[in-house]
């Protein structure tokens, strides 16, 4: 089977080393002193994939960061510390926060595949780490040429730009063409009306991407605009939104209200984002995903061992067949997600976009699905202990069920899979009244 992967156990001094050298130096002097644990209790070391020559260095990073925020004592107290731009900040030297920009913005271009990886090895340690990979968002911004927008990915590339996107509304989630919010445009620029709701990212970025109706669209489910603004733009109002899970991120909404706005602000030409949407989120949703199997491979193997030194009844859970019949199918599923989500990288790598978003659609649908399920079996199986928040089993179980959520839900995944796989007409029937 391709990818089998052959696994390197990290030594433990690596780890208390990594914390007080980064708590000392390393550590922005703003961070607040009574925090929570960062990462919904990380549980234990993960087992190291070994990377390629590529990979490796930004595994270690990785392991460093995480390494500080277990290990610092002034983060671990009280309240949570939920901001993401400060774990980039930590590893812009590294040029982790710039792996997948464009070497002219200051990024390191690294092939996809490779960054693929990074997702998921982030994602052993907790889906909230996923945010301290590449350029994020800031990657929507890669097909404008204007002056404007290169110099915030060069700030993202450095580790001190931080990007969100607001597209979903209280009525529109998904379904982009739906949005009610508004730009009209008016003498030097645009002016933008609106609400955005459950959006994450926004107490912690630097800039914000918001999605519009196109001018001349307003009461249609027509074209789409988007325009990128400081997050602290006068006329922005942030709301803050209490979340079940990822909780390594912001959640809230934005509003805006009869805005004034630069015409530099826009990304690309008006109507058009629409094309920019889907080849963003194609990419993003294939690494969230990566991210999402990196999660339920550590809940496995921690099941693993659970299995081995566990005793029921005077016997080991691994002498259990039924255990271990489930542990290998969980197994497999993710195995065979990771080879499909290659697949999907090929497809990028070779330009054929149009089968790279059908494919993304449809494991968007699926394999966060699955991981949830082998994160739940794993929880199960840990018993009263896999309820227990010091064992991170649960913190993982709550970020994937966000993540079944966010960047188009499972079941709207799905259905765009049927409609591109089967033809639009299943769309209709579906979304339109053609069933009726």
């Amino acid at each position: 089977m391709p990818n089998l992967r052959k696994i390197l156990i990290l030594t433990l001094c690596f780890i208390p080393c990594y914390a007080t050298l980064s708590v000392a130096v390393i550590i922005p002097e703003d961070t607040p002193k009574n925090c929570k644990k960062l990462l919904d209790q990380i549980g234990g070391i993960p087992l190291r994939p070994e990377g390629s020559a590529i990979q490796d260095p930004y595994f270690k990073e990785v392991d460093r960061v995480a390494a500080i925020l277990k290990g610092n004592d002034q983060l671990n107290e009280t309240n949570e510390f939920i901001n993401p731009r400060k774990w980039r900040e930590l590893t812009a030297e590294s040029g982790l926060p710039g792996a997948d920009l464009p070497k002219t913005v200051g990024g390191k271009d690294l092939p996809i595949h490779d960054v693929l990886k990074m997702f998921e090895y982030a994602g052993r340690y907790s889906l909230n780490l996923r945010d301290i990979v590449g350029g994020g968002h800031a990657r929507f911004l890669l097909g404008s040429s204007a002056p404007e927008h290169k110099k915030i990915l060069e700030q993202v590339a450095k580790g001190n730009g931080y990007v969100a996107i607001a597209i979903t509304e209280k009525e529109a989630g998904s379904n982009v063409r739906g949005m009610q919010s508004v730009s009209k445009k008016v003498e030097g620029g645009y002016e933008i009306s609106g609400d955005k709701f459950y959006n994450a990212r926004l107490g912690n970025c630097s800039h914000v991407i918001i999605m519009t109706q196109a001018p001349g669209q307003e009461g249609k489910t027509g074209k789409i605009s988007s325009y990128i603004l400081p997050i602290d733009y006068p006329g922005l109002k942030v709301t803050e939104i209490k979340a079940g899970g990822l909780k390594g991120n912001s959640f809230g909404g934005v509003s805006f209200k009869n805005l004034f706005i630069p015409e530099t602000a826009r990304i690309g030409k008006d109507g058009q984002s629409t094309e920019t949407f889907r080849k963003h989120f194609t990419y993003w949703r294939t690494m969230q995903i990566s991210a999402a199997i990196g999660t339920a491979r550590r809940a496995l193997e921690m099941t693993s061992e659970r299995m081995k030194t566990r005793e029921v009844g005077g016997k080991k859970l691994a002498s259990m067949t039924h255990l271990q019949q489930a542990l290998a199918d969980h197994t497999m599923k993710m195995d065979a997600a990771a080879v499909y989500l290659e697949r999907i990288v090929k497809n990028m790598e070779e330009g054929k976009e149009d089968d790279a978003t059908t494919m993304a659609a449809g494991a968007k649908g699926l394999f966060i699905k699955q991981a949830f399920d082998a994160v739940e079996f794993s929880t199960t199986t840990h018993g009263a202990s896999g309820y227990d928040l010091e064992n991170d089993l649960m913190g993982r179980l709550w970020d994937l069920q966000g993540l079944k959520i966010a960047d188009g839900s499972s079941d709207v995944m799905n259905s765009e899979y049927v409609k591109r796989i089967y033809g639009k007409d299943m769309w209709d029937f579906a979304f339109s009244g053609g069933g009726q």
